[in-house]
């Protein structure tokens, strides 16, 4: 494990990797903002409104939280001379998203009681008016021994009434609801929530409401829906969201130095050695400017020869850190089939190549469903990272 040594002139490391980036810290994705702020002008001025919704995926670590907080900065802040816009952020949890009727309660709940984020034109309004808004719920502790029979709020009239009496007659333009990790809703369900979000918004826009909906999910979301509800996938502009390039990496590192009024020089060479041992996934490689940072804490200058020293320590808290905690969400068998993938030093496999272990693409479906196996083509299959790949050869 890294040793961290501390003294009274440690310097602001902000490589949080634990953590969403911050809009003051955010780099690139210079073509999903620009596409962003140019149809978000346009759909604020619409009537009757014509909003676009989208979606933000990626794998894990890929940034689709941080990208969504900018995107929320981007209305609020960017733009505010320009269209009146509301926000309404509500990270999922999976017990939010048990049912159709458990999110929809949990969602209203939330707008209730919480501020609403909006453009400085109409937030002193937004503030009144979201007080008075009656959503049909007792905000107050909900009895155990509630009937069951009670009637459940309807989101689409709730959202409509919030419109017509309290959001438009403020001057707001453009409502955006983010919803963060779509995904913990249940894919097969009776009641298909990613069926009713669509049926929901589509509706609010006939009702003349200019609600835009912005969701995270995992890549691998859409592609299930595809096979069951495809229309749901026509709902939502993508935003896929990549592994960074080296220019896009020196932009999140030399940002974050500057933000915080860090002098530390990381020389270019070491920013593209560590692009390409993380193959420029960015929470690994947050990950790695971190320890980086917190092992030469007393560098002017990091170079290759600063790396290479501490690059072991790295891995190694990379490992107990990051891989063993992904490797322990798998079952015994999908850790064995995970460890046989590993060992053939292969950068593609197929579920034919490892009969022996019996319903090979169960397994598989499962371990991509776990993001420990990335689809990289037809029947073609790659463990997440090369970096995961060698942690378990190291287990064998």
């Amino acid at each position: 494990m890294t040793n961290h040594n501390h003294n009274k002139n440690h310097r602001v490391n902000p490589f949080s990797y634990q953590n969403p980036a911050q809009p003051i810290y955010f780099a690139d994705r210079v073509d999903q903002l620009s596409y962003f702020k140019e149809t978000v002008r346009n759909s604020a001025r619409l009537n009757p409104p014509a909003p676009l919704n989208y979606a933000i995926l990626g794998t894990w670590g890929q940034g689709k939280t941080s990208l969504i907080y900018k995107l929320r900065q981007i209305a609020l802040e960017d733009l505010q001379n320009e269209i009146r816009c509301v926000c309404i952020y509500f990270p999922l949890s999976p017990q939010d998203c048990q049912s159709w009727s458990a999110f929809t309660e949990s969602f209203l709940r939330k707008v209730k009681s919480t501020t609403i984020n909006a453009t400085k034109k109409v937030l002193p309004k937004i503030r009144v008016e979201i007080d008075k808004w009656s959503v049909g719920l007792d905000l107050g502790v909900i009895s155990a021994q509630r009937s069951t029979s009670q009637k459940q709020p309807n989101l689409t009239d709730s959202l409509q009434q919030l419109w017509e009496e309290h959001l438009k007659p403020s001057g707001v333009q453009i409502a955006f609801i983010m919803l963060d990790d779509l995904h913990y809703f249940p894919l097969k369900a009776e009641d298909s929530a990613y069926l009713n979000l669509r049926t929901t918004f589509q509706e609010l826009v006939n009702r003349g409401c200019n609600y835009s909906l912005v969701v995270t999910a995992q890549s691998l979301l859409f592609s299930e829906i595809a096979e069951l509800a495809e229309p749901v996938i026509r709902f939502f502009k993508r935003f896929d969201l990549k592994p960074f390039t080296l220019e896009e990496a020196k932009e999140s590192i030399k940002i974050r130095l500057k933000v915080v009024k860090n002098p530390v020089v990381v020389e270019d060479s070491v920013i593209k050695a560590i692009v390409e041992k993380t193959n420029g996934h960015p929470y690994l490689l947050m990950f790695s400017m971190f320890e980086l940072l917190m092992d030469t804490h007393d560098a002017k200058s990091i170079g290759l020869k600063e790396l290479e020293d501490v690059w072991s320590a790295i891995e190694e808290s990379l490992g107990e850190t990051i891989f063993s905690q992904k490797y322990q969400t798998a079952s015994e068998k999908e850790r064995q089939l995970l460890l046989a993938i590993a060992d053939t030093n292969k950068g593609l496999v197929s579920p034919s190549d490892f009969k022996n272990f019996g319903s090979t693409a169960e397994l598989f479906s499962r371990l991509e469903k776990k993001e420990l196996l990335l689809r990289q083509g037809r029947g073609k299959y790659s463990l997440f990272h090369p970096m995961f790949a060698e942690f378990l050869r190291h287990q064998q």
